[in-house]
């Protein structure tokens, strides 16, 4: 890992091939990897981390769902009566989450939407195609850039970088690529680790955002802002509790404003 000097981004000095997350790091093996590698040099720790994230995911609906819920109905509230809402989730994994969406709309008595995802695993991509189809939304299987440049310019209203940015290679690039795609006053949701966490400084090279090869990129609300700005997009003003040093994850909302 090398910090830069400039603008004090830290990355991964050389992180592997996009050809090499197809298969060879593919995130379903690194992810069962990792979680095996942890489990047995920090069971306890281990132990109780998935607790917590098992009450996470089941006692409530998970932050991102509810997040994305949250925007959809403030963008459709300034668009024509059933006119076609286009979400897209770069680095969807196997769309478990992102399908959730419809459902929730749904369940609420709202209309669905047909979700776009962009993977570059296969394994996954395939898993997330069939749970989009049922939709009426795809999959497109590629490298995380690509995927979003087979999308038509400003028709995207809302992008999901849920714990995937710091995974990208060229996160500005990543993040001009989905300026070109939504309309004018579309959103990005972004999740990732931060690294100026005091967490992150109290456990040192055992801090859980660590995840290598995945993760190229170690953002701290500075740098995060910083790329955000340079992509062209505008960062909403975050909730006080979304960039706090106490926690070991931070949550923006990036919007491209009318020219």
């Amino acid at each position: 890992m090398v910090e830069c000097t400039e603008t004090g981004m830290v990355y991964l000095e050389n992180p592997p091939a996009y050809e090499q997350l197809i298969d060879e790091f593919a995130w379903q093996k690194t992810y069962e990897e990792e979680r095996k590698r942890r489990k047995k040099a920090e069971p306890v720790l281990a132990r109780v981390s998935g607790v917590f994230k098992w009450m996470r995911m089941n006692l409530k609906k998970p932050r991102l769902i509810r997040t994305a819920a949250k925007h959809i109905r403030q963008l459709r509230a300034n668009q024509p009566d059933g006119a076609v809402f286009n979400l897209v989730d770069v680095g969807c994994g196997g769309g478990e989450k992102t399908s959730q969406i419809p459902e929730f709309l749904v369940a609420n008595g709202e209309r669905s939407i047909s979700p776009i995802g962009v993977e570059v695993s296969q394994v996954l991509a395939a898993a997330a195609q069939t749970r989009f189809e049922k939709f009426g939304g795809r999959c497109i299987g590629c490298p995380a850039v690509e995927g979003v440049n087979l999308i038509a310019d400003k028709t995207v209203d809302l992008v999901i970088l849920s714990s995937f940015l710091e995974h990208e290679i060229n996160p500005v690039g990543l993040l001009e690529a989905c300026k070109r795609k939504l309309v004018e006053g579309g959103r990005v949701i972004i999740k990732v680790p931060n690294f100026g966490s005091w967490n992150r400084r109290f456990r040192q090279e055992k801090w859980c955002g660590f995840r290598y090869p995945d993760h190229v990129n170690y953002f701290t609300p500075e740098t995060l802002h910083a790329a955000i700005k340079a992509a062209g997009l505008t960062m909403r003003s975050p909730g006080w509790l979304d960039i706090m040093p106490t926690s070991d994850n931070m949550w923006v909302i990036a919007e491209k404003l009318p020219a």
